[in-house]
């Protein structure tokens, strides 16, 4: 979700009731059921059904809750390839800079919902920050496409077409606004209790990047943003 504080970690899930994936080359790939964590709140994204997310069409809130829920109906999702065929190939792995899609588990609703963003405006933002929002929604967009970015700058565009590993710290950019899916200790009062809000925002340092400096090195070309 975002930076360094902020990121996304990828965890396999296993439950009786809920299906799970297990990998042994460690390799996410497309149909895998995972639990997705954000550093910044040590919090997991859940779903909340009961609260309709405000200025969008049947949308649903995000939260991530402290408590480790486990691998319940809300806090399971399903990646899934955007595209059959890419840059990167056509088999069934996930990899840095592919297009994703990240669907609820089958068993949470009767419709089928995935996560996306609208972009921001003046009735459409999140509830508590009044960032960009970031929900559940029953229709399969393209505000609904995700790109999975590595954590170091620096080295993101050479990760480009690498698997995504289980349990690696990511960040998860919306390909419409550009935006990471983030989350922050800003209370949500829900029916599961006090919850953090859940954004789709991008919290860049205020530091010099040293932009320049790295070009002149040659360790990256003009074209590559060194703010998360």
């Amino acid at each position: 979700m975002l930076p360094f504080d902020k990121t996304a970690t990828i965890y396999k899930s296993s439950h009786k009731t809920v299906p799970w994936s297990h990998c042994p080359d460690k390799h996410l790939r497309s149909g895998d059921n995972v639990m997705l964590r954000n550093d910044k709140t040590q919090g997991y994204l859940v779903m909340d059904l009961n609260t309709r997310q405000l200025g969008v069409e049947e949308s649903y809130q995000l939260t991530t809750t402290k408590k480790n829920p486990g691998p319940v109906t809300r806090s399971m999702f399903v990646l899934r390839r955007a595209e059959k065929v890419d840059i990167f190939g056509s088999d069934d792995i996930i990899r840095y800079g592919s297009k994703i899609k990240i669907e609820a588990n089958p068993y949470v609703f009767k419709k089928k919902l995935w996560i996306t963003s609208m972009p921001l405006g003046p009735q459409v933002y999140s509830s508590g920050s009044r960032h960009q929002e970031a929900s559940v929604n029953a229709g399969e967009q393209y505000n609904g496409t995700w790109i999975i970015d590595a954590i170091d700058p620096n080295s993101r565009f050479e990760r480009q077409g690498e698997p995504v590993k289980v349990g690696e710290p990511v960040l998860i950019r919306h390909c419409q606004t550009g935006h990471y899916l983030a989350s922050d200790d800003v209370a949500i009062k829900s029916d599961f209790g006090s919850e953090c809000e859940v954004m789709c925002h991008s919290f860049a340092k205020a530091n010099k990047t040293q932009n320049l400096a790295l070009e002149k090195k040659g360790a990256l070309t003009s074209d590559i943003g060194t703010r998360f």
